[in-house]
């Protein structure tokens, strides 16, 4: 590290936080002691969009302290900081230097090395960092393939599909036919259910994934996934298909564990765009009527956005519905304020 470290002119590079003269103490500081990785932060990590030429040119030095088992709290810079450098060169913003996608492609055989190390927390943060990054597939997917014969951390199983999906996602013709090509035992529902978000979207297959034991996702460390972004990442994957994300989304509201995610996620999609609630309408005198004051509130709510006025007596009997919803909403008053909107 020493030696590629005089090698750059560190007093001409721009940093997030001015020039990056600094760098090389701290990067050789970083080898021995923690005490540099809050200003490794302020300097190499800025707007979750941005990725300066310092960054760039400091990524192979961070790379080299995260494969050192005795570098002091590896995990913590994999997850903290590679990990936000990821993100934010991944983002395709007009705020990524010219020189992190060359820097990044030629880190690639660097990362797939981790992969073999013995900690699961390691081969999960490199997986996190190859799936926000992105950029060309063809070095990792083989290096998936591999790492899927021999993983035997069920999290970890999980990470390697979800860093496909990463890809496949956003178009990439390469990974999907690997995700149609991998065999995922049927004791992994959580696998199965994103290879089928990616490739041909079978409800039955998504909701058994969904209902299942998802502390398997928030095991995954760096990713970070919750039942929201859970529910998040798999309508993503299925929207783009010849499948109506739409009736995944209403499959979910009969499922009560994932009812209020998938209310929240319709209010959050109608706040933003009406085009598709005429879908949803036909559903109002059903909720209405639900015994789930959650339904109820949705379907009184649903009315005022989709101005349906055909169902203004349903809303004005809401009126006398004084149940309170988990936020704090009372239905009562919120028939009253639709029922005005609906002059």
């Amino acid at each position: 590290m020493v030696e590629g470290l005089k090698g750059i002119d560190w007093y001409r590079l721009r940093g997030h936080d001015g020039y990056a003269d600094d760098l090389p103490r701290l990067l050789r500081q970083a080898r021995t002691s923690v005490e540099p990785h809050e200003e490794l932060v302020r300097h190499l990590s800025g707007d979750p969009s941005e990725v300066s030429e310092a960054t760039a040119a400091a990524w192979p030095f961070l790379l080299d302290l995260v494969a050192h088992d005795n570098t002091p709290s590896r995990e913590w810079l994999l997850e903290n900081l590679c990990g936000a450098i990821a993100v934010a060169g991944g983002s395709g913003s007009d705020g990524v230097h010219p020189s992190w996608p060359p820097a990044w492609e030629a880190s690639k055989p660097a990362l797939l090395a981790l992969l073999d190390h013995g900690s699961a927390a390691v081969r999960r943060g490199v997986l996190f960092l190859l799936g926000k990054g992105r950029g060309d597939s063809a070095p990792v997917l083989p290096a998936l393939t591999r790492r899927w014969e021999e993983e035997t951390d069920p999290a970890t199983r999980l990470c390697l599909v979800l860093v496909a999906t990463e890809f496949a996602g956003r178009g990439d013709e390469a990974a999907v036919s690997w995700l149609r090509e991998l065999e995922v035992p049927d004791d992994e529902p959580q696998a199965r259910l994103l290879v089928s978000a990616a490739t041909t979207p079978d409800a039955d297959v998504i909701l058994r994934g969904l209902t299942g034991d998802l502390e398997l996702f928030l095991g995954t460390g760096s990713f970070e996934m919750g039942y929201d972004e859970v529910l998040e990442h798999v309508l993503w994957l299925v929207g783009p298909k010849n499948f109506e994300g739409m009736d995944l989304v209403l499959a979910l509201v009969d499922v009560l564990p994932w009812r209020t995610e998938a209310l929240d996620y319709l209010r959050r999609l109608f706040e933003r765009d009406t085009t598709d609630v005429g879908l949803v309408v036909p559903f109002v005198p059903v909720w209405a009527a639900d015994p789930d004051v959650r339904l109820r509130a949705f379907a009184v709510w649903l009315v005022g956005v989709a101005q349906a006025r055909e169902y203004r007596d349903l809303v004005a009997a809401a009126v006398h519905d004084h149940a309170v919803t988990s936020l704090g909403q009372r239905v009562s008053t919120l028939a009253t304020s639709v029922l005005l909107e609906l002059r």
